[in-house]
């Protein structure tokens, strides 16, 4: 029996998934002894097909549980699905997550997105004659009830259990083994009279009061506060890299129970199938198993994934993500190291696992710091971050604004194609971000880490036309007390490992960006006035290089203007 097949019919009277949910319904009504003239629809038309949905319905009871199970969740991995907001999870994932459950009693899945693994895992222990408790908890009540129809037409009645209200709120007080949590990403929370109050004074805050909270956030709160089993919950990467808000409290807090026991990097497209973000399962450890070290772990690691189709990564045959979190540590460690808090607390209690798996480059890195002597980059620029400068139709003076594409094979700025005209008063205003020689630029924010230093032949101050930078650039501005380099500046944070070292140090769900503390504190190498010769000498016979191409490549054009057909078909002008 194909679901698929049978939704098609009906395409004409209802969308797929409100089929879907009537049939699921219909067989739950039938299953404890009702009748098609107790279901109710939302509009009249739909009553042509409840015919047709109650034959469906029928057979689909007359199945062998294993495939009625089958049968009923192929509906949730199919592309119709996959076109809702429901945002389930790939088959491969929820197998993972299952096998990490490892078989508790006890199990509380969270949020509409945990619907399959609550299904999934309640139909497996049911299939191996156990009765675990496993209650769904969401605040929508049609999903709800999908729920509640789809384990009465599973025989899984006695098992599942659901409650209608925000996960976090806490209703009820019995504590499960094992809480599975996937909130909505990004969800913002306004009702904070929803949260106990314990829950909100862990992350500093009071109800009454205005504040910016996501559901995630939260989660991570009510996961310290309110849970003594293990707690399985994922989170965006933003969610682990923020220093502002809400976010690096929690963090913070969650680094101080002394329970976060692991932090399972997932590629995009690797868990969710109708969402590209990346994300992380932050593994919360039972409240009487705490640890002082956290194992990071990349997921997308070539030995765990591949890709598969439309670029999206795929978990490998015999892969268990359980056995990585739970067995030793490997040897190699850009698949999973064991990082101890102090570690995490020097890295802002940033928890994305590239910055810590990052290792031969971090290496390398600090080899060369340890054999020089070394300051933070604010102590030897000022950063200058740009602010947005709006343009003026009839504006006396033009600002051309720096982008990284600006930036060219040089290394140098090239002048900037974005062109706006201003006012005096917008004039005066970039004045703070006017380009000056001996700036470097780094960008901060999409395309991370690309370098550029300011030519000396740049606009002055006071000209009608100004160079200025746009708010995907940091300026990097010497300081006149410090002698350092704009030229050895440029070449360590231009140098491929540095370079990469830069890329896995930025975060963010779906834009880059490098955090302002990260920066500040970047350690610079300070190089002696030798150095700075070399240097300086060196990235002079590179530029003398680059006249020999830009001739050759002229030559190459005279020469190919001569023949065949070029030299009949010459461009006039």
């Amino acid at each position: 029996m194909k679901i698929q097949d049978l939704l098609h019919q009906t395409r004409g009277a209802m969308r797929s998934e409100e089929a879907y949910a009537l049939l699921v319904a219909m067989a739950a009504n039938l299953k404890s002894g009702g009748s098609m003239d107790e279901i109710t629809v939302s509009q009249p038309r739909h009553r042509e097909v409840l015919p047709l949905l109650e034959g469906s319905a029928k057979a689909l009871l007359a199945l062998e549980p294993v495939e009625r199970f089958r049968t009923l969740t192929s509906f949730l991995a199919s592309p119709e699905a996959e076109r809702t907001d429901l945002g389930w999870l790939r088959e491969e994932a929820v197998e993972q997550i299952i096998d990490m459950i490892d078989g508790a009693m006890s199990v509380r899945f969270s949020h509409v997105a945990s619907f399959v693994p609550c299904l999934t895992y309640a139909h497996r222990m049911s299939l191996a004659g156990k009765t675990p408790s496993v209650r769904f908890t969401w605040i929508n009540e049609g999903e709800c009830q999908l729920m509640r129809d789809m384990a009465a037409a599973l025989d899984l009645e006695g098992i599942v259990t659901v409650e209608i209200a925000w996960p976090w709120e806490r209703r009820r007080s019995d504590d499960a083994d094992v809480e599975v949590v996937l909130p909505p990403f990004g969800m913002p929370i306004k009702q904070l009279e929803t949260i106990p109050h314990r829950t909100l004074g862990l992350l500093g805050l009071q109800e009454g009061r205005k504040a910016r909270l996501n559901a995630e956030t939260v989660s991570i709160a009510d996961a310290i506060e309110n849970t003594r089993g293990r707690v399985i919950l994922c989170v965006p990467e933003g969610e682990l890299f923020r220093m502002v808000g809400t976010e690096p409290v929690a963090r913070r807090a969650l680094l101080d129970s002394g329970r976060l026991q692991a932090v399972m990097s997932v590629p995009s497209g690797m868990m969710f199938a109708n969402t590209w973000v990346k994300t992380s399962l932050l593994v919360i450890s039972a409240a009487d198993a705490t640890s002082s070290a956290v194992r990071f772990i990349d997921l997308g690691h070539r030995t765990l994934s591949q890709k598969g189709r439309r670029g999206r990564a795929e978990i490998l045959d015999d892969v268990s993500w359980r056995d990585i979190l739970k067995g030793e540590t490997p040897e190699d460690r850009t698949l999973a190291r064991d990082v101890t808090r102090d570690e995490i607390l020097e890295n802002n209690t940033v928890l994305v696992p590239e910055r810590y798996l990052n290792v031969g480059t971090r290496e390398q890195i600090d080899a060369l710091l340890a054999q020089s002597d070394v300051a933070e980059l604010s102590e030897v620029v000022d950063l200058v971050r740009p602010v947005t400068i709006s343009a003026d139709e009839e504006g006396e003076y033009t600002l051309l604004e720096a982008a990284p594409g600006d930036v060219n094979e040089r290394g140098f700025v090239s002048t900037p194609k974005r062109e706006i005209t201003v006012d005096r008063a917008k004039y005066n205003k970039a004045f703070n971000q006017q380009l000056r020689p001996g700036d470097v630029l780094l960008s901060i924010k999409g395309t991370i880490g690309v370098v550029g230093l300011v030519p000396s032949d740049v606009p002055r101050e006071g000209e009608g036309t100004i160079w200025t930078a746009g708010q995907s650039l940091m300026i990097l501005r010497p300081k006149k007390r410090v002698n350092m380099s704009s030229l050895a500046l440029y070449e360590y944070l231009s140098n491929d490992t540095v370079q990469e070292y830069i890329k896995s140090i930025a975060g963010g769900a779906a834009i880059q960006t490098l955090a302002m503390k990260d920066l500040k504190g970047f350690a610079i190498p300070m190089p002696d006035e030798e150095t700075v010769r070399s240097i300086e000498e060196s990235f002079a016979e590179r530029q003398a290089i680059f006249d020999e191409i830009d001739e050759m490549k002229m030559k190459l054009k005279e020469v190919r203007s001569r023949g065949w057909p070029h030299d009949l078909l010459r461009t006039e002008g």
